[in-house]
């Protein structure tokens, strides 16, 4: 194998290693999370397969990938992403709405 060939699958095998070390989507949504709906807080804790928000109850979601379904009064669909370990982005993908939340300890 030539030096330069070399070098690149090296590189190529850095960079996925690097890419499966994060954590998954499924695993980094776990918890308890807090954002701002207009001027009110409002604090969303996830677990294995629901979601419970104040004092409501728990709703199922599904994740897959990074397409967060939830099935509470029809399919309401998001697109999750981690900016870091204590913050998501959840993409309304039909209005283009974004919102933000912070992770809390």
């Amino acid at each position: 194998m030539t030096k330069p060939l070399l070098l690149v699958t090296l590189v190529i095998l850095l960079l996925q290693s690097c890419a499966s070390m994060g954590p998954k989507p499924a695993e980094a949504i776990l918890g308890s999370w807090q954002t701002t709906i207009g001027v009110f807080p409002l604090v969303v804790t996830y677990g294995a397969d629901t979601v419970k928000s104040g004092s409501n109850p728990a709703i199922p979601y599904e994740l897959s990938g990074n397409e967060l379904t939830y099935a509470d009064g029809g399919k309401q669909v998001r697109l999750v992403s981690f900016n870091s370990e204590g913050e998501m982005i959840q993409l309304d993908p039909v209005t283009g709405t974004e919102h933000k939340f912070a992770k809390l300890p």
